[in-house]
């Protein structure tokens, strides 16, 4: 409590203020002395003359205002600027309309710091808000891509003699892929808020702090989770189809076999006097085999077999017999499908908690 601001004044009331030893004197009650703070005693003289008219408003405490918004905030760095020190009380007032914030939700908008002496008190009037900053967002999982090992489509095999005339094995579908989400695919969690106020000091609990007016005091908001990411199987590619075989007496042209698809699908075998397909790959199917070119009768070349995620292509066709021409022949077959691309989601990061309104030395806050 201040030094009254008027009316008769006696030594007496100083010594209730600020203490001291008797005998009394004036002289003992230079601002800036082991008595009187100086920042919050500007009107009492620091040497020289000192009148007892010098301490009315007077007050044993530092005394200073934060008058425009500001972030992390220090009392014993702003106690320290406005001319007192740890062993003095502070009685702080953040003006109406002011924010007192935070540059991170890893600090605290205010806090009182370490260092103060026993018995020391903070008083703060808080006519504005004391805000923690808001967690930030958990980053978004990833969005992963899996071939498969195995499971290409078988390559269509070569015809059989081509004056049987019809159509001969097609290109077998490629397997399906399916699998499920990992942790990568998973989002992150949203940080914690961070915290409006921090009693620091824990290790000397006569720190008392007393909000004598409370204003608004708020933690950060907790921050969004992370979206998920979806992990996607590929799906393996269809074996390509047998070429067409061509016949007119006494010549006969044979298709190539097919290639078989990514991954790693079996080729097609050839008859007669053919070449066989190709086997697939990892991810790119196998290529056809050529044909057997015989005279006027010429088979067609095999069907590639299927990429990863891709059908396999149909047989080539011969360009004698097979359905159009009554010499016979055998048609050229279809690649196999494509097999199915499966896909599984990640799970979303969950919101961040959010942020305490008072943190530390709780007990000793009221």
């Amino acid at each position: 409590m201040a030094v009254k601001s008027s009316g008769q004044l006696a030594i007496s009331e100083i010594v209730a203020e600020f203490g001291g030893s008797a005998p009394h004197a004036i002289s003992e009650y230079y601002g800036g002395g082991s008595l009187v703070p100086a920042g919050a005693n500007s009107g009492v003289p620091t040497s020289g003359e000192v009148q007892i008219g010098d301490f009315y408003n007077a007050v044993a405490a530092t005394v200073f205002t934060i008058s425009s918004n500001a972030n992390n905030q220090n009392i014993k760095t702003l106690a320290l600027a406005a001319g007192g020190d740890q062993n003095t009380p502070v009685i702080m007032t953040i003006n109406s309309g002011v924010t007192i914030g935070s540059s991170s939700s890893g600090t605290p908008a205010m806090k009182t710091d370490t260092g103060w002496g026993s018995g020391v008190t903070i008083e703060i009037i808080n006519n504005g808000s004391i805000v923690g900053a808001n967690g930030s967002a958990g980053s978004a999982g990833s969005d992963t891509s899996t071939n498969p090992s195995s499971g290409g489509g078988s390559g269509g095999n070569s015809s059989g003699h081509p004056n049987q005339g019809g159509t001969y094995d097609a290109g077998n579908a490629g397997s399906g892929h399916s699998g499920s989400a990992g942790s990568s695919n998973n989002g992150a969690n949203g940080a914690t808020g961070g915290v409006a106020f921090e009693h620091s000091q824990t290790g000397d609990n006569n720190l008392q702090v007393t909000f004598s007016t409370a204003g608004t005091r708020t933690g950060g908001s907790g921050g969004s989770g992370g979206a998920a990411g979806t992990a996607t199987f590929k799906g393996n590619g269809g074996g390509g189809g047998h070429g067409g075989s061509g016949y007119v007496p006494t010549y006969w042209g044979i298709g190539g076999a097919g290639g078989g698809g990514a991954a790693n699908g079996s080729r097609g075998n050839s008859w007669g006097y053919s070449s066989n397909g190709s086997a697939g790959g990892a991810t790119s199917g196998g290529n056809g085999g050529a044909p057997y070119n015989n005279g006027p009768a010429s088979g067609g070349t095999g069907g590639r077999g299927g990429d990863l995620q891709a059908a396999g292509a149909a047989g080539g066709a011969n360009n004698q017999g097979g359905g159009n021409f009554p010499n016979g022949g055998t048609s050229a077959s279809s690649g196999g499908a494509a097999g199915s691309t499966g896909t599984s989601n990640g799970n979303a990061g969950s919101t961040g908690s959010a942020g305490a309104v008072l943190s530390g030395n709780t007990s000793k806050i009221n």
